[in-house]
């Protein structure tokens, strides 16, 4: 069954870049000091948003352009 591997993508673990403080893959706002990252990606395939310091969408994987594809 394929649901866990989806699962374990969207629980991705990482670290707001202002508090540090432990983010998952699908957070949009840091739940303790409540900032949003500096730039957002857009996915043009699924339409989702995903922090700047990553390099793929954490729904469906697309991997994003150099220094493109930001809200």
């Amino acid at each position: 069954m394929n649901t866990g591997t989806k699962r374990q993508k969207v629980n991705e673990a990482g670290c707001c870049e202002h508090c540090g403080a432990l983010i998952y893959g699908d957070t949009m706002r840091c739940p303790q000091c409540e900032k949003f990252p500096v730039k957002l990606h857009r996915c043009p395939q699924c339409q989702c948003i995903s922090a700047q310091n990553l390099d793929r969408c954490w729904k469906c994987g697309r991997v994003f352009m150099p220094d493109g594809d930001y809200l």
